[in-house]
């Protein structure tokens, strides 16, 4: 490591940082009402140059919720027209990650069109997609004329805005479209000098990969941009830039965020401090658990959110944490870790965000910035930190205390002080945090408990830690699929004809009949097609079932009980290819550069690496369906699939899918319905020659797109 010697500096250029610069001022903004204040005060002050760049930026941010009357507007958008309406000689430069379409229903619909900030040439924007398969650019910076400049947690975005005391029912943090929102902590630094240069630096190169377009650095000035109400927290201090790039076309792998992260924790004495949303980074959790193991290691205390937001989050970014953060646990045989998340108690449905990414170590380094405790902010995403050592300036020590023990305070619903008092007399931050625990907002402990392994959480799906080609994507969704032993197989057979068994013998002989008749059941959803428009309804939700990307197969299976198996037959494919028209027109209607801002390039360059040829790539995508049924369809209409590819390609696709299941689902409602021997075989074959069907066609696709692909077949 960079730091055996832990008296020495954690500082290594070109390992764990990429420039350093002296920086007079340094202030902490917690939370966005403070930030977006001072953003506010600073742009006022522009003369040539502001440069903003961020993860999400939308014009409708509502900067100020205070109620009072300004002279300028507050609305990000109509804000930063009039900043540049009131400066001739100010250029405005921002720089939007290109989302994934994952986002899309999440953002500002149509930013390079509707964002209303084109009032003036000088004001440029760009969206930014120069990233490999998977990546985001999620660095978050504001940089005003080179002389002051803003990084941390906070995009200038919805949904952000709050005060420090998070109160549960506060009305002022509104988005957009009037919905109320939940408390949200977080923290930016703002920096001047020689430090906020290096920031533009960074930006004007990620432009140019961006655009093609070189920026010149704005000429020197006397003015001081610096907002004249926000008191520096240290002076006189040198400031690192650490980033996370990752290798993309002539662009080398840069990892000096993870390399800073892991030097930091090398390099504590006594106390570690973490605000972080995420957990992920096995790395990281690694190197704690390290130093937990050690006889005199520090204390180690992570400040998370509760749960993150939605199911698929819960299930994929929180379970892989919560496993780490169990395995850590095991690994503290001294009770030197503690990973917490804030709550406000009785209102335990109110779940405060916590996006901050702050690392805080003993009372000698503080690092801020964009990077999660994240594979992907390790070598996939863009991200930038910032940090500085304060060990040897006594000021600056003092803000480093501070500034844990007001981040703490927060959490805890009391002062700095009290939390230094506290401190000072436990020598612990898990103590500290037990002993202060009756205000209005406190930290618990977070559960591990709460969730269970799926494929949904293995790391290289959810938060990989380098760009995933498309072929490396292909073989581990799809070729392992089918690289199963035949005697894995054929207990799965067995274990579903057992449990099919044991239902049969359920409903047949035992007091469940009486609560369950199968027969009644089946009988009363085949009496749906007795209905003149059940047809026609059947085919409008395969069409409105595209459109909110429902599962195809689903309804697949909802046809085949409902009607017999000829009909079934032909309402599934009839809805499935009207599906799948209706949503490749949309997608041909909007146009590639339209589809491709949100993932375009992404299923492209998947489509190229299963087959070279339309038509065989459109069979391949049905066959083996790697992506909702619904994407295929909208990008195959924005890409370079022809027409009389997809429409041929999809019933060749489809044909052998639906036609199993309808012949499978058949076999089983007899079987249900009458569970004797006969029947019994019937269903067992069927699921037998329905399964080695699919994977005789999964196999001779594969081999179909290599070869036509050029690769050799083993």
């Amino acid at each position: 490591m960079a730091t055996d010697n832990k008296g020495d500096t954690i500082f290594m250029e070109g390992r764990n940082y990429w420039r350093m610069g002296e920086s007079h001022r340094v202030s902490f903004l917690v939370d966005a009402s403070k930030y977006f204040s001072t953003f506010i005060d600073a742009a006022l002050n522009a003369e040539r140059t502001i440069y903003i760049t961020g993860w999400d930026i939308d014009s409708r941010t509502e900067l100020l919720s205070d109620g009072g009357a300004h002279d300028y507007p507050t609305r990000l958008g109509e804000f930063i027209n009039y900043v540049a309406s009131r400066k001739p000689d100010l250029h405005i430069y921002i720089l939007l990650w290109d989302y994934a379409i994952l986002y899309a229903l999440e953002r500002e619909p149509f930013p390079i069109w509707v964002l209303d900030w084109k009032t003036t040439n000088r004001i440029h924007f760009f969206q930014d997609n120069f990233l490999p398969l998977g990546a985001s650019h999620h660095q978050k910076i504001v940089v005003i004329d080179d002389r002051i400049s803003f990084t941390g947690g906070i995009d200038l975005t919805n949904r952000r805005w709050d005060v420090n005391e998070h109160y549960p029912d506060d009305t002022r943090r509104t988005d957009p479209w009037g919905n109320e929102y939940p408390p949200f902590h977080d923290v930016q630094v703002l920096v001047d000098g020689q430090a906020a240069g290096i920031l533009g630096d960074l930006f004007r190169s990620r432009w140019f990969y961006a655009t093609g377009m070189r920026l010149d650095p704005p000429p020197p000035f006397v003015s001081d941009p610096w907002p004249a109400k926000c008191v520096p927290d240290i002076t006189g201090i040198k400031i690192a830039v650490s980033r996370t790039e990752p290798a993309y076309r002539n662009k080398t792998e840069v990892r000096e965020v993870e390399a800073l992260w892991l030097d930091a924790i090398q390099s504590a004495r006594e106390l570690v401090y973490i605000e972080n949303p995420f957990f992920t980074s096995s790395k990281i959790a690694g190197a704690i658990a390290k130093r937990l193991q050690e006889e005199n290691g520090p204390e180690v205390v992570v400040v998370t959110r509760k749960k993150s937001h939605g199911w698929l989050e819960e299930y994929t970014m929180d379970a892989i944490r919560e496993h780490l953060v169990e395995r850590v646990k095991k690994l503290d045989a001294k009770g030197r870790f503690g990973c917490y998340y804030p709550t406000i108690p009785g209102r335990e449905e109110v779940l405060i965000e916590v996006h901050s990414k702050v690392l805080i170590v003993d009372d000698r380094f503080i690092r801020i910035g964009s990077s999660n405790l994240a594979n992907r902010s390790m070598g996939l995403d863009t991200e930038c930190d910032v940090s500085m050592e304060t060990a040897n300036k006594p000021e600056a020590r003092k803000a480093c205390i501070e500034l844990r023990n007001r981040l703490l305070a927060e959490h805890l619903d009391t002062t700095s002080r009290e939390v230094g008092r506290v401190l000072e007399r436990t020598g612990s931050l898990i103590k500290t945090i037990d002993t202060i625990h009756q205000g209005e907002r406190i930290l618990r402990p977070l559960d591990t408990h709460t969730l269970t392994d799926s494929i949904l959480s293995e790391p290289f799906i959810v938060d990989p830690e380098r760009p995933i080609s498309a072929e490396r994507f292909v073989e581990t969704f799809i070729g392992n699929e089918y690289r199963r032993s035949g005697r894995k197989r054929l207990i799965g057979f067995a274990g579903m004809v057992l449990v099919l068994i044991l239902f049969a013998i359920l409903w047949r002989w035992s007091p469940l009949a009486g609560y369950l008749d199968a027969s009644k059941i089946v009988e009363e959803l085949q009496s749906l097609r007795s209905y003149s428009m059940a047809p026609v309804v059947i085919l409008a939700m395969y069409v409105v079932g595209g459109l909110v990307v429902f599962p195809v197969l689903v309804l697949i299976a909802v046809t085949s009980i409902l009607f017999d198996p000829l009909t079934a037959f032909a309402l599934a494919m009839s809805g499935s290819l009207m599906s799948a028209l209706v949503v490749y027109w949309i997608g041909r209607v909007l146009g590639r550069d339209f589809v491709r801002n949100f993932a375009g390039k992404r299923i492209n360059k998947l489509s190229r690496s299963l087959a070279r040829q339309g038509l065989l790539t459109v069979i391949i995508l049905r066959v083996v369906p790697v992506a909702p049924y619904s994407i295929v369809n909208l990008l195959a209409g924005a890409s370079h699939i022809v027409f009389r590819d997809f429409f041929i390609g999809t019933i060749i696709g489809m044909f052998p899918g639906i036609f199993a299941i309808t012949v499978f689902t058949e076999s089983l409602k007899n079987f249900i319905l009458e569970p004797n021997i006969a029947n019994i075989a019937i269903v067992v074959g069927t699921l037998i020659l329905v399964v080695a069907l699919l994977t005789w066609l999964t196999r001779l696709t594969r081999k179909a797109s290599r070869k036509s692909s050029g690769e050799r077949i083993p």
